[in-house]
Parts: structure tokens; sequence; C-alpha cells
């Protein structure tokens, strides 16, 4: 058996994330759409496979080919469409005519990421013909089948009703080499004949069924999971539903970042509250960690219990507990650019902040920053003092946007100075979470970081060798995410949704909020 899959479109309602990638490049899970199918195909023993590329059909191949090397059993060609801005899917499987028309086929749109099983029961199933349906859903926006007694397709098209429809199509498909022939007949006849090339393969379907002797039924696939991919709210269901991450609940602790993730401002984000109580009723330990070193331990214990949130000192992580542990030992003399709560913590810890004559220059998030303090700095630096900076973080969320963050200010020392810091503390560190694994005796798999930032939540995480929540509540967007090479476990679009990820029937729960979703 053969197999086809149509990957031709711009998908513009992905903006940005299209505009440097074809739909079906699109990761869910950090793998592009079309990997996940091909994969698929070659697991339900399809390994004949045509991709109908167009738009930035490159990239396309790109994927088929880095697919192929893996799947040494899986034989793929790429036909292109060239007139893809201007067309609809029946036009792209006529493209693929010479490869399958008249022969048995499995079809697929190539935005649809689903379950291996999805495929393989198709492919498996009695049926000579048959559209995988899924019977427990109805969505507006998908193609609906209707059948008669003897479960033969009778219509197919997305205005059916709820009370005619039987389910609605997946977009996997077998043909016959019967229907085979009769839909490229078909296809054949609306594009040369009639010179329509803006319609879809259903529409070919629909006509064979409501007009000739067909073999085409239904298989239920509803066991399975599945999301057509249209828009970002599709996508945000495919993160959600085909994530790896574990059941939060078997972990022994979770790292949430602050700023953008557990609050904005002096706001809570979606009720973040309820979240962490329901991480610590299932036994789970809950560290906060911030780099944000404008203020100290006792401010953000705080802010947290004011905001209802349970925290102490014991459970709170900041870059400046890096600076203070490099720093505390030594007789050194240090100047800190930072706010009067950092330059207090440290001198606390028994450093001194104000030298005249420095060994180091810290710099930090100073939300009191002066000329003065910039020109000591640079000075000390010039001088030949050691630059430490805090932590790397350009900007820090607040409710009304970016504001400048520790490293923005450090890249005006650095450029004063034309010297680049020779450390940097904080996220995305190992160390900056390291000890206290250590010391609780949790291993990497037993943690997660869950944060807004690529550059330092996530990579903290792929550091330290554990999982972690990207959420988009605060610096990064879902187009950050598509395109960096870092890879977190769940793009979530908040805090919010980790409850799906308490309950052991996750799945259960993320497809309950699909459905909620679709109706």
């Amino acid at each position: 058996m053969r197999g086809v899959i149509l990957s031709a479109g711009i998908g513009s309602r992905l903006r940005p994330l299209t505009l440097h990638k074809p739909k079906c490049c699109v990761t869910v899970d950090g793998e592009p759409i079309l990997a996940r199918q091909l994969r698929a195909y070659d697991d339900a023993g399809v390994t004949n496979v045509t991709v109908i590329a167009g738009y930035l059909a490159d990239d396309t191949k790109r994927v088929c080919e880095r697919v192929a090397r893996k799947r040494p059993n899986l034989d793929v060609t790429v036909r292109t469409s060239e007139v893809f801005a201007n067309t609809d899917n029946m036009y792209s499987l006529s493209l693929a005519a010479e490869d399958v028309a008249g022969e048995e086929f499995v079809l697929s749109n190539g935005d649809v990421v689903f379950d291996t099983g999805l495929l393989e029961t198709v492919v498996e199933s009695d049926a000579d013909s048959a559209v995988a349906c899924d019977t427990g859903q109805f969505s507006e926006e998908a193609m609906k089948v209707s059948i008669d007694e003897d479960e033969r397709l009778t219509h197919i098209d997305k205005g059916i009703s709820e009370e005619a429809a039987h389910g609605c199509s997946t977009d996997v498909y077998k043909f016959s080499a019967d229907f085979s022939a009769m839909l490229f007949e078909e296809i054949t006849k609306t594009i040369e004949r009639e010179n329509e090339y803006c319609e879809w393969t259903e529409l070919a379907i629909d006509e064979i069924v409501r007009n000739r002797t067909h073999d085409l039924s239904v298989t239920d696939v509803s066991q399975y999971r599945w999301v057509e991919i249209d828009n970002f709210t599709d996508l945000e269901s495919a993160d959600l539903l085909f994530s790896s991450l574990s059941s939060l609940e078997s972990k022994e602790a979770v790292f949430f970042d602050l700023d953008g993730t557990v609050y904005l401002d002096d706001e809570l984000v979606d009720d973040a509250k309820a979240r962490i109580e329901t991480l610590r009723e299932s036994g789970v330990d809950v560290y906060f960690l911030t780099n944000n070193s404008s203020r100290w331990k006792d401010d953000y214990v705080r802010k947290l219990n004011s905001l209802g949130v349970a925290c102490d000192t014991e459970n709170l992580l900041l870059s400046t507990d890096g600076v203070v542990q490099h720093l505390q030992n030594t007789d050194d003399e240090v100047f800190v650019l930072g706010t009067t709560a950092m330059r207090d913590a440290l001198s606390d810890h028994g450093i001194a902040v104000d030298s005249d004559d420095p060994d180091h220059v810290v710099v930090g998030f100073d939300t009191e920053l002066t000329y003065e303090k910039a020109r000591e700095a640079t000075l000390g630096i010039r001088n030949g003092a050691t630059f430490l900076l805090a932590h790397p973080d350009t900007v820090c969320p607040t409710a009304e946007g970016m504001v400048p963050d520790c490293g923005s200010i450090g890249a005006l020392v650095e450029r004063a100075t034309d010297r680049k810091p020779d450390r940097i503390f904080g996220k995305p560190n190992a160390e900056m979470i390291r000890h206290v694994l250590d010391s609780n005796g949790y291993s990497p798999e037993d943690v997660v970081v869950v944060g807004d930032r690529l550059e330092t939540d996530v990579q903290l995480a792929e550091n330290v060798g554990c999982e972690s929540v990207c959420v988009l509540t605060g610096d990064a967007t879902r187009a950050d995410v598509e395109a960096s090479d870092i890879s977190p476990t769940l793009v979530a679009p908040s805090i919010e949704v980790l409850d799906q990820f308490v309950s052991v029937s996750s799945d259960a729960s993320a497809q309950r909020v699909i459905d909620e979703g679709a109706s």
C-alpha cells in the first residue's frame, strides 16, 4: 500500500510561525507535523509515500530527507505544486496521480497531528475504503460525515448538522483501487474539464458517494488523539495533547520562575495560587526561582505571601545567591551596581559593596540606577576589576510590557568598558538549582522547571537534564519557541494548564479542554 500526504499549503492563519516555514513543518512536542506523519506511515507499514509540497517546498523536502535517513524502509517521493497559492488540496492530490491513481493508497492532510494507532487502525481495518472518523466529537471547522444503515458514507461536508453527522473526519483516508480510480476520474473532471482549481478533495469524494456505487465506509478512531491544526487555538490544543511531559504528581519537585510565570507586577497569573496548591497537595515540593536581583529573599517572600502563595526563604532561589557564594569567602574589594536591597543582602553576608578600588564589580538589575553608579562600575572594570553580571536577562516582563533588566544594564557597562562579563550568574546555569537537587537527593528526571523564558528557564532545564514547561504569559511567544533550538517539554498558554498534568488521566483532561474549546 502507498501513502499520500498533502502538504502544499501556506498556513496563513499561523503567521508569523509560517512566514519562514510551511505549516507542515510547524512543530508539536518539538517535532514537525510532517515528520510525525511520516513516522506514523512507516510504523503502519505504509513505506512508499508521496508528499505534495508547495509553499517553501525546500523546507518540506528537508524534513522528508531527514526522516527517511532515520527510517531506511521508508521511500519518500516529493512532488511540488508551483501554483499552491491559488489552489486547494484537490489540485495537490492530482499531482500524485502517476503514483496512486487506480491503486490502493492511504491519504492524509499534512496539517493533522495524530496517534500512530489511528493510522494503523485505518490501514488494518476490514473495510476496502474507509474514512478515519471520530464519532465522539463535533466541530464546525471539521469535515463531517453521514452514513447509511450499512455504514457506507452518504455525505461528507463541513455543513452537515450535528444531528445528521455520524462524526468528524480526521482527514485520514484509505482508498481501494476501485475507489482510487473513481476519485482521480472525478478530480480530472473537476480540474481539467471544469477548470476548478480551488476545491477540496472531499468535494470529489462527496460526488462519488452521492452518485455512484462505492465501498467507502467509516472506521471509528475516536479512541485516538488527533488535532487538525488550522490556527493558534488548534496549535495550543496540540501542544497540550501531544506533550511528552510526565505526570507532575510523579515528580519530586517543581521549580517556578516568578516574573511572567507566577505573577506580573502585583497580579497572579491565571490563579497560580491554585495550581501551586494542587501540586503541594499531591506531595510535590515547590520552589521559586528568579534572576531578578533587584530584591532580596525577604521581599519576595512577603510579596508571594501577600498574593496568597505560601513561601519561605528556604524555597526561594535568587541569582544573587550565586554572587554571594562566589564572593563570601574572599577578602577582595567589591563595588556593586545594584539596588539598596541587593547591596544590603551582600553586606549582610559580610561583603563590602562600595570599594573605591574594587577587585570585583557586580552589576545587577538596578531599578535605582544612577549615572554615578554606572561611572564607578565602568572605572573599576577599566582599572582591572573582574566584571560579574548577576544574570543575563535583557528585559523584565511587567503588566505594561517589557522593561530593561540586568542584561541591558550590563550591556551599557560592557560597551563603556569594552569588556564582556567574566562571569554570569543565575539562570541558565545549572548551579542555580543543582545544590537543591544534591541536598534533597532529587534526580533530574524527578524535577521540572516552569518559566517564561527560553534562554534562561528552559535552557536551565536542558543544562540540568530535566523536563521543562514554557508558559507564554511573559517573555516567550509561540513564534519564539518555533524559531528556537531550545525545545521545552511542554508549551503552555499559562500556568493554569498544569492541573491537567497532575491527574493520572492527564490525556483525558487535555482532551476535555479541547472538546470544550471546539464546542
